[in-house]
């Protein structure tokens, strides 16, 4: 083989295996998907500011209007606002243009209607937002409230009346009734992140943007808020939404003198909210005389914010179920948290270290006082859909006398080898109830590795309990033993965690094959942990079948595993919530796009191949041309 040739060889062999690599490394796609449907990308927006001034406020609406015309009304946004001030006769209707604004004749949205009018009247923002959206017709439509908000008290004062949550309920069951979706009610207000004003939202409205904590006098920056839309008209409402959460704390970081939150909530989902917050609500109502203390001292380590009593509810839940390690509240507390996951669409918050934190914030307070709610917040819708208001009635009285009403019982829970293999296979549980007609029911809740219920008993008898469950699933298990008197209240509470285990080898099998059903070779197989750490890794044999084995709960767990086949751009992963003995998973891989194992050894061993050849080559011109010098040199001579 000549030199020349030697080299051409090479360069293919190289760039065979060059291609080859090409499809056996994993290639990481760019696309996303995205939940829900996209808003078009065409339309027009209307802006509409309900700007309640009459108010200690009433010296901050000339600069927030400022803001507001250095961008103005175009083609595809009209910004329309209803202002009132603390003087008299002073209530306008503007269209705010750049630089500037143009003054709307008051009566042409009602006949009655004067220069000094009443903010704090449910109707008056009823009139303004059918009016608004009947002369300013748009595919979107953004209400802002504009003026103090004390939480679930109300919002937007004119004087000394406010919008009261019930008023704000009926305001927007009108706007609805009125054939209107506003697609977003952003409320430049203190403390308005509470559920039970952002309840109140739900009809008329797929969207709110609240705080739970107070908002600087100075509000949103709506230059900064209304350039969202003036430079992109085309944003969908769940974008701009985002936006304008970012443009309010990006603003704050520089500006502001306060810890900031900002939240933007998918009202579609809140009645999830509610009614996960009434099931929690119900169950630890019944166990008020038992975790009373605890539950007030969960109240005192929640983040609260600048009202009265108002907590960030996740983080409410989470304390309950630290200070407590109740099973039952935190099974209902990982439903409440999995609603307000869906709910709250987007939320940032920033912590200002010359003002109270902010760090636990999640989107959404709710009130917890230590006395008896008043007669208006019982008016709420919250408190009226759930039993929140039943919970703060019956903790009310503990925070006076925290004292705890308590019947003993004895437990036991421990595991046993029954086959004297050396794992435990069985779980053995006793209690003794003592003989006491205060006492109603006894229950034992056990709870598989995963943390879902797989085994429950129930007996209204007194004496010794002996129960045994043998666990199909192998892991760790925990059992929860409750109490309760012949009134339904919990009288005792007992929680074992350690000890219950169901020791075993399991095996994890199954077949690969193309989707024309043959078996895949040499296809890679590995297992990883929830937080992303291999545990085992396997390849399939010449017909495509794959096993692999591991000792639980010793290698692993075995909670929420993730199997992983394929190498490439066909990957597929499964999900093991829980391991047992045996357990099966076969995967079909298109042909066509298959990386393999053996895709990636044949292009190491190529590219090897073609690197050896081409220092052979390399030391081969050497040694000729050095021959063919010397050869020139001996003719010299």
């Amino acid at each position: 083989m000549t030199p020349k040739s030697f080299t051409c060889f090479s360069v293919l062999i190289l760039c065979i295996g060059l291609v080859i690599s090409s499809f056996s490394l994993p290639v990481v796609s760019t696309a996303q998907e995205i939940d829900g449907v996209r808003q078009s990308s065409q339309g027009n927006w209307t802006f509409m500011v309900y700007m309640s001034g009459d108010s200690s406020l009433s010296s901050n609406v000339p600069a927030d209007l400022e803001e507001m015309k250095l961008v103005g009304s175009g083609s595809s946004l009209n910004i329309i606002v209803l202002v009132d001030r603390s003087g008299v006769f002073d209530t306008k209707l503007l269209r705010v243009i750049p630089g500037n604004t143009e003054e709307i004749l008051i009566s042409n949205v009602n006949s009655t209607w004067t220069t000094e009018l009443n903010l704090g009247n449910p109707q008056t923002l009823v009139d303004f937002v059918t009016w608004t959206v009947g002369a300013y017709q748009a595919n979107h439509y953004v209400l802002d409230l504009w003026g103090h908000g004390r939480g679930w008290g109300g919002v937007c004062p004119d004087k000394d009346d406010y919008l009261t949550t019930p008023e704000l309920a009926m305001a927007m069951r009108a706007i609805a009734d009125a054939g209107i979706t506003l697609d977003i009610v952003s409320i430049d207000a203190c403390q308005m992140g509470m559920l039970e004003a952002v309840y109140e939202l739900r009809h008329g409205s797929r969207y709110a943007i609240v705080s739970e904590k107070d908002v600087p006098l100075s509000g949103w920056p709506y230059d900064d808020v209304l350039s969202i839309i003036s430079n992109n008209p085309g944003t969908d409402v769940e974008t701009f939404g985002r936006g304008m959460v970012n443009a309010y704390l990006d603003w704050g970081l520089i500006y502001s003198r306060y810890s900031l939150t900002l939240s933007l909530i998918n009202l579609e989902q809140i009645n999830d909210v509610v009614i996960a917050l009434d099931a929690y609500s119900v169950e630890a109502s019944k166990m008020l005389g038992y975790f009373n203390r605890e539950f007030a001292e969960a109240r005192e380590d929640t983040e609260e914010y600048d009202g009265d009593s108002e907590y960030d509810l996740w983080h409410l839940a989470e304390k309950i179920d630290q200070k407590t390690n109740c099973k039952r509240l935190e099974q209902l507390s990982d439903g409440l948290f999995s609603s307000l996951n869906s709910c709250v669409v987007y939320e940032r918050h920033w912590t200002n270290n010359l003002d109270e934190p902010a760090d636990n914030a999640h989107g959404l307070s709710i009130w917890f006082p230590n006395h008896t709610p008043s007669v208006g917040y019982l008016s709420t819708s919250l408190c009226q859909d759930t039993g929140w208001d039943e919970f703060l009635t019956g903790m009310a009285p503990f925070f006076v006398s925290p004292s705890r009403t308590e019947v003993s019982i004895d437990v036991i829970a421990q595991s046993s080898d029954t086959d004297s293999d050396g794992l435990s296979d069985l779980l053995e549980f006793a209690c003794f109830v003592p003989q006491n007609p205060a006492s109603g029911l006894f229950e034992l809740e056990v709870y598989g590795p995963n943390g879902s219920i797989v085994y429950s008993y129930m007996s209204e008898s007194d004496g010794w309990h002996n129960l045994t469950y043998p666990p199909d699933a192998l892991g760790r298990f925990s059992a929860a033993f409750y109490l309760w008197n012949a009134q339904d209240e919990l009288v005792n509470y007992s929680f074992v965690e350690s000890g219950l285990v169901r020791e075993g080898w399991s095996s994890i099998s199954g077949r690969v094959i193309s989707n024309v059903g043959r078996g895949l070779k040499w296809t890679q197989l590995s297992l990883y942990e929830s937080d992303g750490s291999l545990i085992g890794s396997t390849t399939t044999d010449y017909t495509g079948n794959y096993e692999l084995k591991l000792k639980a709960p010793t290698d692993t767990d075995g909670v929420n595993l993730t199997l992983s086949c394929g190498l490439g751009t066909q990957r597929q992963n499964v999900t093991l919530g829980q391991l047992y003995a045996e357990n099966n998973f076969n995967f079909e891989i298109e042909n066509t796009h298959i990386s393999v194992l053996w895709l990636t050894y044949a292009a190491i061993l190529m590219n090897v191949a073609a690197l050896i050849l081409l220092v052979i080559w390399f030391y081969g011109n050497r040694r000729g041309a050095k021959k063919n010098q010397d050869i020139s040199e001996d003719k010299m001579f």
